[in-house]
């Protein structure tokens, strides 16, 4: 066992990994106690533009000791066509990639051999896996989630401990989209009003009590939106001007059983 592993964690191909094949929010306990492992976690970060994400998910990274890296995502507006079309550039791997090569730089200086816990499956990080392992000589484990890590990553890499995902428990679709039309009826407070970012935010919040997964809690506000149980609608907010509030179709919620 080496002294020290440094943690770098690909935060958005992390938790979408979860969520696309899952259905389930990143549990970091495990990745750390994972990391543990292999010596004494001396660096452990993530790497995202964090304003995308809810905010539940930066607190618990603190709760367990990774630092939040956040790396804003750039968006511009061009025209195509005679359309608009946003192009994103999220730079998050870059950062994380300079941050590695960094820490590595460091061992060899200090002729240290860490271990480079990466979380990721991305198959953009093989050149950084190379470099760490045949120009610094330091030992790298692929640390992603099943179903969605590129082979060319673990082969460069040379070994590979994959998240352990326990298969979700189905949920009742009907007693998902009560709970969710109970809590927006239940009122916003302090909020003055629902979005549908805030609704799915609170949806994913443990303390809301909503059932399923997170994949089942957003299937189900996709499905309310398709039933006309949740109605987008104007309103003027004395901050931001004119935006689109989220309510309840009441007597649609009724019709289909989502209100006792």
């Amino acid at each position: 066992m080496t002294d020290e592993v440094a943690v770098f964690i690909d935060f958005e191909n992390l938790r979408y990994g979860l969520l696309n094949n899952y259905g389930q929010e990143p549990s970091f306990q495990p990745l750390v106690e994972k990391a543990k492992k292999y010596g004494r976690p001396s660096v452990m970060r993530a790497y995202a533009d964090f304003g995308e994400h809810p905010p539940e998910l930066t607190r618990q990274l603190q709760v367990f000791g990774i630092e939040a890296i956040n790396v804003p995502v750039k968006r511009n507006i061009y025209l195509k066509a005679g359309k608009s079309v946003e192009r994103v550039k999220n730079a998050a791997d870059m950062v994380l990639a300079l941050d590695a090569m960094v820490e590595a730089l460091k061992a060899d200086r200090d002729q240290k051999s860490k271990v480079f816990l990466l979380v990721t499956g991305d198959r953009d990080y093989v050149k950084l896996v190379t470099l760490l392992r045949n120009r610094f000589g330091q030992r790298v484990v692929i640390c992603g989630v099943p179903g969605s890590v590129a082979g060319d990553l673990v082969t460069a890499a040379g070994e590979a401990d994959p998240i352990e995902v326990e298969p979700p428990v189905p949920a009742d679709k009907a007693e998902v989209k009560r709970a969710i039309v109970a809590m927006i009826r239940k009122g916003p407070a302090p909020l003055r009003y629902w979005t549908l970012r805030i609704i799915d935010q609170w949806c994913q919040n443990d303390r809301n009590s909503i059932p399923g997964t997170a994949k089942d809690r957003r299937d189900a506000i996709g499905d309310l939106r398709s039933e006309g149980v949740l109605v987008q609608q104007q309103r003027e907010d004395e901050k931001r001007g004119t935006v689109w509030e989220t309510v309840i179709g009441e007597e649609k919620a009724g019709d289909l059983g989502y209100i006792d």
